[in-house]
This record gives structure tokens, C-alpha cells and sequence, in this order.
């Protein structure tokens, strides 16, 4: 009785070598062949035949070509990966169009719930906790989890200080709204103030500060 036969050896085929680049390589040289049957073309009609020279000239212009497309493909990948790794041009942005659709189709849970799933597995993701933030406020009425988020993405290594400015304003306003705990709200202002003194936005935190701080009863000495 004789064993299962094995399968052959796995031949690694161009795309695995060398992955999402082996498609731009194969568009390349398939310029150049184009490039080299419209030189023969030329050639053939120019003369009437082609010679030994006109041959060598058109396979020199489809490599050149083909040379050239792969050159320029390879260029404008590694500028993407550079700006992709060092930051020095704005990078993708996630739109949570899933997460949208959802809320569209008053499916508010569902929403939320995606959301906590991606927030679950990305401790630093600013933007999920951001949106999912607004949602608990705007339209689940969950301004307690609402100010955790907020909570959270000011704690975030690497917290954009737009990002961090807004979440602030945010957690004051819900401290000083639903929440109702004003004395908190002045502990966000001076944080803000005192994290970020020269930007416009601590000019009105100065203001709300002064403002919440008249608004509150005398504490007890």
C-alpha cells in the first residue's frame, strides 16, 4: 500500500516575491512590448522591412521604456511609504463609513457597539474615541461615557494638540452641562491654560474660567 502522494513544492510566483509592487513591474513591461511592436510597425512601414539595426533600435526604446515606467513607479511607492512612515504628508484617514452607515439607518447600538470593538483594540486611536464621543452626547444621551472618551484621548501619547484642545473644550462642556460638575470643568480649564498659555484658545479658556468661577456659590473658609 503505498502513501499519499505529496503535494509538489510551492513555487513562489512574482506577487509573493515581490507583493503589491509586482503589478506595477508587469504594467511596466508591458509598456515596453507595446512601445517595441509600435517601433517594428514604424519600421516596417518607414522601409518596408526591418533590418537588423531598426530591430535592435526598437527593443532598446521598449526596454528604455519599460525601464523608465518601472523607475518612476518604484519612485512614487517609496515617496507613498516615506510619507506613510515619517508623517511628512498627511496621511489616510480612516471615515468609519460602516460606522456611519449604521447611525443612518438608526441602528445607534450597532454603531456604538463597532466602535467600542475599535476602540478596544486600538488604545491610541484618537479619532474612533472622538466620534464615538460625540454619539454618546449628541444622540445616546450618555454623557458619562461621553467624558471618558474624552478623558482618554487627552491622555494619549502623541494627541495632536488640535485634537487635544477640542476633546478639553468638550469635557467642560459636558462637565458644566449634563453632568453638572462645575468644579470640575474649572479643573479642565486650567489644565488647558496651563498646557497650551500662548494659543487663542487659552485666551477664552481665561474668559469661560473667570466666567464659571462668578457663576459658583462662595465655598465655605
Amino acid at each position: 500500500m503505498t502513501g499519499p502522494t505529496e503535494p509538489p513544492p510551492y513555487k513562489p510566483t512574482l506577487f509573493d516575491r515581490h507583493g503589491p509592487a509586482a503589478g506595477d513591474m508587469l504594467r511596466a513591461w508591458a509598456y515596453g512590448v507595446t512601445v517595441f511592436g509600435l517601433c517594428v510597425g514604424a519600421f516596417a512601414l518607414a522601409g518596408g522591412g526591418m533590418s537588423l539595426i531598426s530591430t535592435l533600435l526598437a527593443a532598446a526604446a521598449g526596454v528604455a521604456v519599460a525601464l523608465m515606467s518601472q523607475f518612476l513607479g518604484n519612485l512614487a511607492g517609496g515617496t507613498w511609504k516615506r510619507f506613510a512612515v515619517d508623517g511628512t504628508s498627511t496621511p489616510y484617514k480612516e471615515q468609519y463609513s460602516y460606522q456611519q452607515s449604521l447611525v443612518m439607518a438608526g441602528k445607534l447600538d450597532e454603531a456604538l457597539e463597532s466602535f467600542e470593538a475599535v476602540i478596544a483594540e486600538a488604545p491610541e486611536n484618537v479619532d474612533a474615541r472622538m466620534r464615538a464621543a460625540e454619539l454618546y452626547a449628541r444622540d445616546k444621551g450618555d454623557a458619562r461615557r461621553a467624558a471618558e472618551l474624552f478623558r482618554e484621548i487627552q491622555r494619549i501619547p502623541g494627541v495632536s494638540v488640535g485634537e487635544d484642545l477640542y476633546a478639553s473644550n468638550r469635557l467642560v462642556d459636558l462637565l458644566i452641562g449634563p453632568l453638572g460638575e462645575p468644579a470640575r470643568a474649572l479643573v479642565e480649564l486650567r489644565r488647558l491654560i496651563d498646557r497650551y498659555p500662548s494659543v487663542p484658545a487659552a485666551g477664552h479658556a481665561r474668559d469661560a474660567l473667570a466666567r464659571l468661577k462668578q457663576s459658583l456659590p462662595p465655598r465655605d473658609e
